[in-house]
């Protein structure tokens, strides 16, 4: 049966041998109370017809555990800055590579590549699903979905090692390409059985979905292994010294949180 950590670990079996390959293989595994969560929440959504403000507060509050187009950005800002206040840089030749690298990240969600940013498509889909824009209300944003996204600023914007930045968008971009892969027959199958759309709603409801499958996420993931093995030699960093086991524990229970809340209550109320 197709789960999350069905669709993680071939792509991680396949990278070549590395400290961050042992990593991911030894500390992925074990998070099959996270993942189980998870996949329970997308199965809850997707098993009937929905109430209005239950799709409201999930696509609000979803929406601020996968947008990161702004905080890679963020990242490349922080690398560049490097050089802006003339720090030492072992390899400048590797920092520019781990730019490159960490850039081709963004490109489809800025529109850089493709011709629709992919908020556009957020906000598509979740507008058609819940019939109006009222989603965007930050009275739909839970306090964990809060919580998820300060926690992933901390790692990525305010921690003064770059380092944890950037395995921290590692975890986020191998974890996205599950949960895409993992959802979209479930929100086809939920659409067309539930509420009665047809084929081509489906196709244009789900590309914020869709577009993510395939290799555009898988690449992402690899774009993120790139840059940090430029990113180690540009500024002499053992990657041996990094533990993985912390970020990898605190993004999937954080985000687990988070999907829990939002299917926890069978009727929400306000």
């Amino acid at each position: 049966m197709t789960n999350l950590s069905s669709i993680i670990l071939p792509v991680l079996e396949g990278m070549e041998e590395s400290h961050l390959k042992d990593q991911l293989l030894k500390f992925l595994p074990n998070q099959q109370e996270s993942f189980s969560k998870i996949e329970k929440s997308f199965n809850q959504l997707t098993s009937k017809v929905q109430d209005k403000e239950r799709l409201q507060r999930f696509f609000h509050s979803w929406s601020q555990t996968n947008n990161s187009a702004m905080t890679v950005a963020g990242i490349s800002n922080r690398i560049t800055m490097l050089v802006h206040k003339n720090q030492p840089i072992a390899d400048e030749k590797a920092l520019l590579h781990s730019i490159t690298s960490l850039n081709r990240i963004v490109d489809e969600d800025l529109a850089v590549v493709g011709r629709i940013l992919h908020s556009q498509l957020f906000y598509t889909m979740a507008t058609t699903i819940c019939t109006d824009d009222d989603w965007l209300l930050r009275r739909y944003l839970n306090q964990s979905a809060c919580d998820f996204k300060a926690w992933k600023d901390q790692n990525s914007l305010r921690n003064k090692d770059i380092m944890i930045a950037l395995l921290t968008t590692l975890i986020h971009e191998i974890y996205t390409h599950g949960e895409v892969e993992y959802i979209l027959p479930r929100f086809k199958s939920w659409l067309i059985k539930d509420y009665g759309f047809s084929e081509d709603e489906c196709e244009k409801t789900l590309a914020w979905i869709s577009v993510h499958c395939g290799p555009t996420e898988k690449n992402h993931f690899f774009f993120a292994v790139s840059s940090i093995f430029h990113y180690a030699k540009a500024m002499n960093i053992d990657l041996k010294a990094y533990d993985l086991e912390r970020i990898i524990y605190e993004y999937l229970d954080k985000k687990s949180t988070v999907m829990e809340d939002l299917m926890e209550v069978e009727e929400l109320s306000f």
